[in-house]
């Protein structure tokens, strides 16, 4: 049984200013560049240089990319997905936050974004700053449609070593009267058993 998008649809494309879509279209005109989204993973795919971007803080923490013709998951699954790795990185919780797009980029080229951005590979590349081997690799098999998720008890363990290093780190929040953990959620879609 699928998961119900229908909750997780922002997750998606959200709406308004702000989001993946608007934030990389203000980068690219900075720089001269023609920015262009698609609706959907088979438009993406439609296109030889379309590809997948997960993203966490609004867009602009790249996670992900894949050229989209290399995708073999469905959209549930990459929501999924930047679900997983928003709860091992950002922790927002929120499925505004950590996002979806199709988009077109060449082989090669670099996406603006915090973190060092993102690069699009021939092939899954993953965030090497924000993301640990292990869960690159799921994340790689995931897109490449060699397993459905990653293992539940692996996001478990990272998320609590990522919750213990944000709250042995967060010194500014204390000083703003705000706890620790003022702006982390639980996954937005549930670990697996």
């Amino acid at each position: 049984m699928g998961l119900p998008l229908a909750p997780y649809r922002a997750m998606v494309r959200p709406e308004g200013r702000g989001f993946p879509e608007e934030v990389r279209r203000f980068w690219a005109e900075i720089y001269g560049q023609e920015y262009i989204a698609y609706d959907s993973l088979e438009q993406a795919k439609r296109d030889p240089d379309g590809v997948i971007v997960l993203s966490g803080d609004y867009g602009t923490t790249v996670l992900l990319t894949a050229p989209a013709h290399l995708v073999r998951c469905d959209t549930e699954t990459l929501v999924t997905l930047v679900s997983d790795l928003d709860a091992v990185s950002w922790m927002s919780g929120d499925p505004a936050i950590a996002t979806v797009a199709f988009e077109r980029h060449g082989v090669g080229t670099s996406i603006e974004g915090g973190w060092g951005g993102g690069i699009v590979a021939d092939g899954v590349w993953t965030n090497p700053q924000r993301l640990s081997a292990e869960i690159r690799t799921q994340a790689e098999q995931a897109v490449l449609g060699r397993r459905r998720r990653i293992d539940g008890n692996l996001l478990r363990r990272e998320r609590d070593t990522e919750l213990a290093r944000k709250r042995e780190s967060r010194t500014m929040a204390r000083g703003y009267g705000l706890p620790w953990d003022f702006d982390i959620s639980p996954p937005a879609v549930p670990f697996p058993d």
